[in-house]
């Protein structure tokens, strides 16, 4: 076919086209509108050229060329509508030329609730309690589903089944529609698992709704690439585990942070004296200056802690290193006055049992939750409390996975894990009052009598233990923000309660709590240690004015 121009003739001059003298007197010709009238005057001169008297369905392709567009044969089934009797060979052949061009990715089911209980997949859900109160579209994609699933022979759908079933439409509506299906027929069954992850494989990513706001500068420090150059290249190396000189182990991560942040902090207050950047004792004197007024004595020291190891790894004379570390001995001492803010905190928790029933009661409400995202919500926070009140992790151990880290061995969940900062193995069976816990993460909502299968699905795929709804790992500070939310601290609390309670126990009690806590610090064992002494020594001082006092008082 000819490569065509648009046509600019009013419908006055299209109407004067001898073809169009068989529609003389035709009513339907003034209900014809332009565009149509245009593309019906070009299909009469293709057919007269072709000499087409009773167009075919292959003629109305050819004429419409090789695109996928059926806009010109959308325009020809509306002129012939108007102007055709019906029962026309010219309506029905582009009708059926639009349908060859354009396959509709289904057909009208009119099926009746009746029609469709006797179909023979339907033999399982014949009984079913509630099938009476499905919708009727509903019943009807069950109905194709199941019809699909015994043709190619399913036994387990799998999220691949259900694409399948679906691949001949972009959106995620029938698969959606069968999702309320089996809520109502089977709503604790594994196979939503599933058809969720094939729900989301179809659904288009959700824009967020939360406004990302970039991080302010901070106000105290210079920026990363206005360190000097080797100091720049200093940190590089310790982050991808070179360490300058030999004689040091490679601090943690997080450490490595902090390292910088401190380094970046002392820049900018050698640069706000119009001092050069290098580390001397002047220089920290300048920096402790800048930091009197706005922190701590406890954070002051651990500044000073990072800036004399920063110093030692660049390798600076022994003599300024001797005056941080003069500098560190003294803050350190004053820290004595100075009362943590940890144990501030510490001292506003609720108890043991209160805190217990609080997971408790997240973890039944979990259940009744009216939709999937406030259940998921509140057995994740449940468990988040459960699990910190026995095994205090840090952040950066803390996004644990099934059959990676947590494993059941038959009768009791157990952890395996090597410690991100210290390195130390934490391993063993965990307590059997998480148990009930553990198994409800599991499940997410599944009917119990499915535990074993589950709990072999999570492992063998080492599914993150703490995911949102639709099954991304939690991010790492998750367990900060669940404690503060109910506690009004971080999770880090937990682990200076671990020490409280089990310090009680005596020296025993502090070993048990500083292995538990993968700690190996000996300033942090021998603090924790004298905390112990001085609570026991209180405590057989109570006990001794208790029983002067019962002599005292015997008579009175």
């Amino acid at each position: 076919m000819n490569k065509r121009t648009y046509n600019t003739r009013t419908r006055d001059q299209i109407l004067l086209s001898k073809a169009f003298l068989q529609f003389e007197g035709n009513p339907g010709l003034d209900k014809v509108g332009l565009r149509e009238l245009r593309t019906l005057d070009r299909f009469f001169r293709f057919a007269h050229e072709k000499e087409i008297t009773a167009p075919t369905v292959d003629d109305f392709l050819t004429f419409s060329g090789n695109g996928t567009s059926t806009r010109p044969l959308d325009d020809l089934r509306t002129a012939f509508d108007r102007l055709l009797p019906a029962g026309a060979g010219g309506r029905e052949n582009v009708r059926d030329a639009i349908r060859t061009k354009r396959p509709r990715s289904r057909v009208t089911d009119w099926r009746s609730f009746d029609e469709i209980m006797e179909e023979p997949s339907m033999q399982t859900y014949r009984q079913a309690k509630g099938i009476q109160n499905v919708a009727i579209e509903g019943l009807r994609v069950l109905s194709r589903f199941l019809s699909f699933a015994g043709r190619n022979q399913i036994e387990v759908p799998t999220k691949e089944s259900f694409l399948d079933f679906v691949c001949d439409v972009a959106s995620s509506r029938r698969l959606r529609t069968l999702k309320s299906v089996y809520t109502q027929l089977l709503p604790h069954h594994p196979i939503h698992l599933e058809l969720n992850k094939a729900i989301r494989h179809k659904s288009p990513n959700p824009r967020s709704r939360a406004v990302k706001k970039p991080r302010p500068a901070a106000k105290y420090r210079v920026k990363r690439s206005d360190l000097p150059e080797e100091w720049q290249g200093t940190f590089c190396n310790l982050r991808l585990g070179v360490m300058p000189s030999g004689n040091f182990s490679i601090p943690a991560a997080s450490v490595i942070d902090n390292m910088e942040d401190v380094i970046r902090e002392y820049a900018s207050a050698q640069i706000a004296a119009d001092a050069k950047v290098v580390l001397t004792v002047g220089g920290l004197r300048r920096f402790l200056s800048f930091k009197a007024n706005t922190s701590r004595v406890t954070t002051r020291h651990t500044a000073v802690m990072r800036l004399r190891l920063f110093a030692q790894i660049i390798g600076v004379e022994p003599l300024v290193i001797s005056a941080f570390q003069q500098h560190e001995k003294e803050l350190r001492h004053r820290c004595k006055d100075e009362v943590p803010l940890k144990f501030a905190k510490l001292n506003n928790l609720p108890s043991l049992s209160k805190s217990w029933a609080l997971a408790q009661g997240l973890l039944i409400d979990a259940p009744t939750a009216r939709n999937a995202l406030t259940r998921v919500r509140l057995l994740n926070e449940s468990v988040v409390i459960a699990l910190w009140m026995f095994l205090p992790l840090r952040l950066s151990d803390g996004q644990l996975c099934w059959g990676r880290d947590i494993a059941f061995d038959g009768s009791q969940y157990q952890i395996d894990i090597i410690t991100k900062k210290t390195g130390e193995e934490l391993r063993g069976r965990l307590h059997t009052r998480l148990t009930p816990f553990l198994d409800a993460l599991i499940l997410r909502g599944i009917d119990p009598a499915y535990l074993d299968e589950m709990r072999s699905r999570s492992q063998a795929s080492h599914l993150p233990l703490f995911r949102s709804v639709d099954e991304r790992m939690l991010a790492k500070s998750y367990p900060s923000s669940v404690w503060r939310k109910h506690f009004h601290t971080g999770a880090h609390i937990s682990r200076s309660w671990i020490h409280t309670e089990l310090g009680k126990l005596g020296a025993g009690g502090v070993e048990a709590a500083l292995a538990l806590c993968a700690q190996r610090d000996p300033q942090t064992h021998a603090y924790y240690a004298g905390e112990s002494i001085r609570r026991s020594n209180i405590l057989e001082g109570q006990n001794m004015i208790n029983e002067l006092a019962d002599e005292a008082l015997e008579y009175v």
